[in-house]
């Protein structure tokens, strides 16, 4: 992804999703395009599980285990904060990801 405006709607999706803020998958398909889509799909599940930690109600952030914020307050706090990260972390999965659909069994064979 090259659109610095592409991957701020990306970013912004994950995040929403990972907070459980209303987020429609058809968002996810408009960002990305339909041929990223299936593994996209798959890249956002991992990464949003991993963003937020829930201890005693209180959410935490799952980067850095600051916390505790209300809801905008860890929105806004992995946006300013952990932007970046979250790209890191959506370019190394979805790489991961496209390699175990193209190349299933662990390689390329010669």
């Amino acid at each position: 992804m090259t659109s610095t405006y592409l991957k701020d709607q990306l970013v912004r999706y994950v995040v929403r999703k990972a907070l459980d803020l209303p987020i429609d998958d058809i968002e996810l398909q408009r960002i990305v395009g339909s041929t990223q889509y299936p593994i996209m799909r798959k890249v956002v599940g991992y990464i949003t599980r991993r963003l937020v930690i829930e201890k005693n109600q209180h959410l935490r952030c799952g980067l850095c285990n600051k916390g505790p914020f209300t809801k905008r307050g860890l929105y806004l706090h992995l946006m300013r904060v952990h932007k970046e990260d979250i790209l890191k972390m959506i370019d190394e999965k979805y790489a991961e990801y496209s390699k175990k659909q193209f190349f299933p069994r662990g390689g390329v064979s010669s």
